[in-house]
């Protein structure tokens, strides 16, 4: 049964799709914690970046490794995941996260509500042994997911992040054009909006990250994501694409300024902005460079493609 197909109204069947995103040991990390939970199918979505696919095989047996040949980009493996899924709502997630233990449970009861989409917060996940983590680790987090940062209010959003998020089937089956050959978080969100449905935020449906990158992949990761972002945008824009490309000038202290404000009004994770100000400042600035690039060009790039990651 596909994405498309007929799902009976008590049909409470959930899918897990987990986007190889940083690899091992992330992805072994991500599905220890899904062991056990409340999942009717878990998901990996991989490309041949993923080379010691055969040893979580035989760890993970219950989990149904899909690949796609070649080397694809993320949202190419997000659809891949979803068109695969065949639970009534599919949960959404990467492998540098950990859901918590009651993750799946919480996202079927969100899910028994009329919404579209159920989000919820990512944290940061800190160091065990009670070390600091690097600065560059906390920008990433900072730059990426301080919005979505606990508390989170309960209620309607006009945003959700693609590392922690569910759908409805139904929600999904109208818009398929727009996601069945690259899943952007954005594109569908909109278009659900659009179409007068709720997305929604939900505090207890939490998943912490943690993710280690040298200086290089992360500037480039940086500027190839906002060249996505811009690019998704100036189709809907039309000619004030050009007016986003000149208002990209003020985007580095925008969304520095936007960190701040999100660690401020969340009243946690002072020490770890203050470490990471400078590095969120360089990430803001290269993010900037690939929102003009983005709306100049028009085009996404092919750079967002997973590394090697066996």
């Amino acid at each position: 049964m596909g994405p498309e197909s007929d799902t009976e109204s008590e049909d409470e069947s959930l899918s897990v799709v987990v986007v190889v995103f940083a690899g091992m040991p992330y992805l072994r990390r991500c599905l220890e914690s899904l062991r056990g939970q409340d999942a009717d199918e878990i998901i990996v979505s991989h490309d041949d970046a993923l080379t010691d696919r055969d040893s979580l095989t035989s760890e993970f047996p219950a989990v149904t490794f899909l690949g796609t040949s070649g080397h694809a980009t993320f949202a190419e493996l997000r659809a891949a995941g979803f068109r695969a899924a065949r639970g009534a709502v599919i949960a959404l997630t990467e492998d540098q996260c950990v859901p918590v233990p009651e993750w799946c449970a919480r996202i079927r009861a969100a899910h028994s509500g009329p919404y579209a989409a159920v989000g919820g917060p990512v944290d940061k996940l800190l160091p065990r042994d009670g070390r600091s983590d690097r600065a560059l680790n906390w920008a990433q987090y900072l730059c990426d997911f301080s919005r979505y940062m606990s508390p989170v209010p309960s209620g309607a959003s006009d945003y959700l992040t693609d590392t922690n998020v569910a759908y409805k089937r139904e929600a999904l089956a109208p818009i398929r054009a727009l996601w069945e050959d690259e899943f952007h978080e954005t594109t569908v969100n909109w278009a659900l909006a659009a179409a007068g449905r709720e997305l929604h935020l939900s505090p207890d449906i939490a998943v912490f990250q943690h993710r280690e990158l040298s200086w290089g992949p992360a500037l480039a990761e940086r500027f190839a994501f906002g060249r996505l972002f811009a690019s998704t945008r100036a189709r809907e824009a039309g000619s004030r694409r050009w007016l986003f490309a000149l208002g990209s000038a003020a985007l580095p202290a925008v969304l520095t300024l936007r960190v701040i404000r999100n660690v401020v009004g969340r009243g946690r994770h002072f020490g770890g902005l203050a470490r990471a100000l400078p590095a969120v400042v360089i990430l803001a600035s290269t993010w900037a460079l690939g929102e003009l690039v983005g709306y100049v060009t028009g085009s996404a790039g092919g750079e967002l493609k997973p590394q090697a990651t066996g």
